[in-house]
């Protein structure tokens, strides 16, 4: 596969993953009121937080007989599915769970004045990188860091796939005050992941007892996940731990980091954990 890139509004799409049609048909995509949006930036969490909501669905009596392929109800609906398979996705029982990467303002016109559910689900900055870098260096549609330093630069410039890691949660940080936005951090998962998920069981309407949670939680521990994964043979060495950034920055990159991290995210309200 080409690693070939292209930028829409000043934001970078790998295009076998993002075709520039799809872009515009994203616009046009119809939302129903009973569908279930994860929004992540890459490499923050995104098939953790699925596993979690299908479980959740699961216990609810969403069957795998509702579900979409291989991937279970979740759809990539940037990826090229949306062309060829748009009548299909069309015809996919409700509730469906739809997934992406984009910033807002590439979102459906649709989402945002529905009553579907947005579930947004954010990383630190400096565990994000690295997660990347790793993921890149391996990916087959993802242009090849030519090293740490020079990813993390780019990085911190915004000049990557999915653009600046600031502007995007900013955007979708904005919508904070409206009612059917759900704002997750993934080291709240890691630390207190019950707790986690009961607060996306109350989000959603799907309610849940003391020890199912528990059931969800020990499904979707990060080893246990790994470890499932593994097993179906798609590969994947993360760590998946807080702080893993301490070894691979410089103390340059760490300071580079903090001066942008306090100058985007001064006065308004969002924090990371970073240890």
């Amino acid at each position: 596969m080409s690693t070939s890139t292209y930028k829409e509004r000043g934001v970078m799409f790998p295009s076998d993953v993002v075709p520039r049609s799809n872009l515009e048909l994203l616009k046009t995509f119809d939302i129903r009121d009973d569908d279930i949006m994860l929004i992540t930036y890459p490499k923050t969490g995104t098939h953790w937080l699925h596993q979690v909501v299908k479980l959740i669905l699961a216990e609810h009596g969403v069957t795998d007989e509702k579900y979409l392929g291989n991937s279970p109800n979740l759809i990539e609906i940037t990826r090229p599915v949306i062309g060829p398979l748009a009548e299909m996705i069309k015809t996919v029982p409700s509730p469906r769970v739809l997934a992406t990467h984009v910033p807002v303002e590439f979102l459906p016109d649709g989402l945002l004045g529905s009553k579907a559910k947005t579930v947004v689900l954010m990383r630190n900055p400096k565990d994000t990188a690295v997660s990347m870098f790793h993921f890149a260096q391996t990916s087959t549609v993802l242009p090849t860091p030519e090293s740490w330093d020079s990813f993390a630069q780019q990085f911190l410039a915004g000049d990557c796939p999915w653009g600046s890691f600031y502007d995007h949660v900013l955007g979708y940080w904005k919508l904070k005050d409206q009612h059917n936005i759900l704002f997750l951090k993934y080291e709240d998962m890691k630390k207190d992941l019950p707790a986690e998920v009961k607060k996306l069981c109350f989000f959603l309407g799907r309610p849940l007892t003391d020890e199912t949670v528990q059931t969800v939680v020990g499904a979707t521990q990060f080893d246990s996940m790994k470890k499932t994964f593994g097993e179906k043979g798609q590969r994947n060495t993360r760590k998946g731990v807080i702080g893993d950034w301490k070894n691979y920055f410089s103390d340059d990159q760490s300071r580079a980091y903090d001066e942008q991290y306090r100058e985007r995210l001064s006065n308004t309200g969002l924090e990371f954990q970073f240890e």
